[in-house]
């Protein structure tokens, strides 16, 4: 699909024929060209020719995405015809390839697999190089196209910013860095909230469009220092369209108390009366933000006592009629003056301390004028332009594109749009796949960045050591472009989680559906079988029945991104029809038999995350050749789950997530792989754990169970990439401290390990060492 604005055409859906061809790269480097005892390959050089073509088109996709001008109208059949033929030639490929695992799991001969394997690659490669064919055709008849085998086009390198790309950057702006224009609103508003004589409980409301800076505002003044040190008690939730009222409750009880289990299982009669007692007799400040009904604000109005303190409730609407039926204070947002817009534009494009250059003056006013005086589109297209601040046509370009918009509310829907259009194409899909995760999430970013590397997503460079760091590189590209908000920071500045603002989240749905490879199944919405599955209703989805008339082989991902109360007995995942997915995320269902059948049979999966009980023991876990992260957790407390033994023999695992008392012993041989792993469990039942065996290790968490021996943990010094350590003691008299610890360490956490205070000194002589967290007797005394 191509979208003209004026004189620019954009390819609204190279980035997901990129996205495709990227991942059966993957597949060809990583399964085929890779030492693997299952494959006997017949013609490596017909492999390796196929690797080479598909970096042409990779090369082909990102300058067909970085060319803005000049395209011509029958490229977008070409671009259409690779998304075809990529789609095809990976489920093929996987498909193959999975009987070829299937046999070597059985211990049969794999050579009638690998002789039908071969035959589909020699068809995938005819099939390539006709496309190969028209591409150089296209070329020579236009004489526009410049492509290479480098990593960086021209063009790409053109769109990105000559000066320094993004991408890489770890620099980030604080949230509400070179926020302007809201000194009098928050003026107004604080003194709403702590000067006004009223001592009965006030509800305010900030009403405007969707893009205003409403919940910016509330923020601003929630952090605000009298206001946090004028009230006792301040929580904040988000409300969102489909409002959760339990979800809310557990939110807002976690700002005030320390989130357990315990609270998390109550139902919502009992959270509601929890949250009334936490707050009676306090004077509180509660913020509601992104409150779409009426109905939303009356199933949880009930749970704020009325003090007579001065506590206040702050809501945020896009709807006039919810702040008339909430409030007795309504604070309707203004757009940005246009002296504010300036300012607020050019900080972000040019930073505080330089000047604008003259030729881009007048066009940043004329843009800035189309942007409507709203916060979220100035900040959209300060991100775009500040990547091209080489490039005064795509400049213009943009100003003639933003004149010719319309309503306000349209505009920020095709400001986003324009954002997009201009994004490097490797990054199209990475911000798309935000559309999975359900509106206002705040989502963990380790996660995020597996799932981006399980996807597919990322083009290998040389300069990253590894695909996290790459991913990293990326998610630092989409923040400091203003179109992902890091929401939660680190200690150590690092980011924790982010999330996208809600305009942007329906874009990022609008235009994955639009390419069918997003289907979001809930209550109101039908089942689809596309690429990427965000479930969201409370029924299991996947069944025979539900998907008679539809293609499994599309099924990529499923991930369940509703509320956390739901509970499902047992499920089938109606194998062979998924054979091809490669995520599976149910870490936010509570599943109640063991291991949902047919999971032992998903061969190519890379991610996979439950929250279950019973005993694993006998899940066979050896089948999931490809898999690379693992999250299993027990949702019912005091019940740990009982694993099989060897899941760190897994050849391609990178991540481990287990609990305390269900971890694991280190691997028989060595993995190189393995960067996260918690937890390791250690003690007098166990070797002595030889740490060489896992060499990259990046994280590291230690549980000591049974008594430990002086020198149980010499090897540690050779974990030389390790950056994260955390120790915690099950029912043991004393912990020793390693001889030596890994040279690299950053950040270190001990719990319940009762070391004596002298022994302070020798973590003190750590080089390294940026965080050190002491929790639950750590230390005596």
């Amino acid at each position: 699909m191509i979208i003209e604005t004026n004189n620019s055409t954009y390819s609204k859906s190279s980035s997901m024929a990129f996205a495709v061809v990227t991942s059966l790269l993957e597949i060809v480097e990583k399964q085929l060209l890779q030492p693997n005892s299952s494959l006997v390959l017949y013609s490596r050089e017909m492999v390796v020719s196929l690797s080479k073509k598909l970096c042409f088109l990779q090369a082909f996709l990102e300058e067909f995405g970085a060319k803005t001008y000049n395209s011509e109208a029958n490229r977008e059949s070409l671009e259409a015809e690779i998304l075809d033929v990529a789609i095809e030639a990976e489920s093929k490929v996987e498909s193959e390839l999975g009987e070829v695992y299937v046999v070597a799991n059985r211990g049969d001969c794999v050579v009638s697999a690998c002789q039908k394997l071969h035959q589909t690659l020699q068809q995938v490669v005819k099939d390539f190089e006709g496309i190969e064919v028209k591409i150089l055709m296209e070329k020579k008849n236009t004489n526009s196209l410049v492509i290479g085998s480098s990593p960086e086009s021209s063009a790409q390198t053109y769109l990105t910013g000559s000066v320094g790309s993004i991408t890489g950057n770890n620099t980030l702006e604080p949230e509400n860095s070179g926020i302007v224009g809201f000194s009098k609103d928050i003026k107004k508003i604080t003194y709403r909230l702590i000067r006004l004589p009223s001592v009965k409980r006030d509800v305010l409301t900030l009403v405007g469009l969707g893009g205003i800076g409403k919940t910016t505002l509330a923020n601003m003044v929630y952090t605000y220092p009298s206001v946090s040190s004028y009230f006792r008690i301040r929580a904040w939730t988000v409300v969102s369209k489909e409002h959760n009222v339990k979800e809310m409750l557990v939110c807002l009880l976690g700002c005030i108390v320390p989130m357990t289990s315990e609270i998390s299982n109550k139902d919502e009669a009992q959270l509601a009366g929890q949250l009334r007692k936490s707050l009676m007799g306090h004077r509180y400040l509660i913020v509601l933000d992104d409150v779409w009904t009426t109905a939303a604000w009356d199933a949880i109005r009930g749970c704020f006592p009325d003090n007579s303190n001065g506590s206040r409730i702050l809501l945020t609407t896009r709807f006039t009629e919810v702040a008339v039926y909430t409030s007795g204070y309504i604070h309707a947002m203004k757009v940005q003056t246009q002296d504010d817009s300036w300012k607020l534009f050019s900080r972000k494009v040019f930073g505080l301390k330089q000047s604008v250059p003259q030729e881009y003056k007048s066009l940043g006013k004329r843009i800035i004028d189309g942007c409507y005086g709203l916060p979220l589109a100035i900040v959209a297209m300060a991100g775009l332009l500040a990547t091209v601040k080489g490039s005064i046509e795509i400049w213009r370009d943009v100003a003639e594109s933003l004149y010719a918009m319309d309503s306000a509310d349209n505009r920020i829907s095709r400001i986003l749009s324009l954002s997009y259009n201009y994004l490097p194409t490797h990054l199209k899909a990475c911000l798309l796949y935000f559309g999975v995760f359900r509106e206002d999430s705040d989502i963990p970013v380790k996660k995020l960045i597996s799932l981006w590397v399980a996807e597919g997503f990322l083009k290998s460079k040389k300069k990253y050591k590894s695909m996290e760091k790459l991913a990293e590189s990326y998610l630092h590209d989409l923040i400091n472009r203003s179109l992902v908000q890091a929401n939660e920071l680190s200690i150590d500045g690092k980011i924790k989680s982010c999330k996208v603002h809600d305009r942007l989240h329906e874009f990022c749905m609008r235009e994955a559906k639009k390419e069918n490879f997003l289907s979001v199944i809930n209550e109101n919405h039908a089942q689809e079988a596309c690429r990427w599955i965000s479930f969201q209703s409370r029924n299991w989805p996947i069944t025979r029945a539900s998907y008679e008339n539809y293609t499994f082989h599309k099924i990529r991902s499923i991930i369940y991104s509703g509320n956390n109360d739901l509970y499902i007995s047992k499920c089938r995942l109606v194998y062979p029809h998924l054979k091809l997915l490669r995520v599976l995320d149910l870490s936010l269902v509570k599943y109640s038999h063991n291991m949902p059948s047919g999971i032992a049979d998903l061969i190519h999966l890379r991610y996979l995350a439950l929250n279950t009980i019973g005993s694993l023991y006998k899940f066979r876990l050896f089948k999931l050749q490809n898999l690379q992260t693992l999250a299993i957790c027990s949702w019912m407390e005091g019940y740990p789950l009982q694993l099989p033994f060897g899941i760190l023999d897994l050849q391609q695992l990178r991540h481990l997530h287990l609990e305390r008392k269900s971890s694991q012993c280190l691997p028989s041989l060595v993995r190189g792989n393995v960067l996260t792993l918690y937890w390791l469990r250690v003690g007098s039942l166990y070797e002595k754990p030889n740490f060489r065996v896992v060499p990259n290790l990046k994280e590291l968490g230690i549980y000591v169970e049974g008594e430990m021996t002086p020198s149980c943990l010499e090897s540690l010094v050779h974990l030389r990439r390790l950056e994260k350590l955390k120790f915690d003691m099950g029912r043991v008299e004393r912990f020793y401290l390693p001889s030596g610890f890994p040279p690299n360490i950053k950040k270190l956490t001990f719990r319940y390990t009762f070391l004596p205070w002298e022994e302070m000194s020798i973590i003190g002589q750590l080089p390294n060492l940026e965080v050190l967290k002491l929790k639950d007797f750590a230390f005596c005394g």
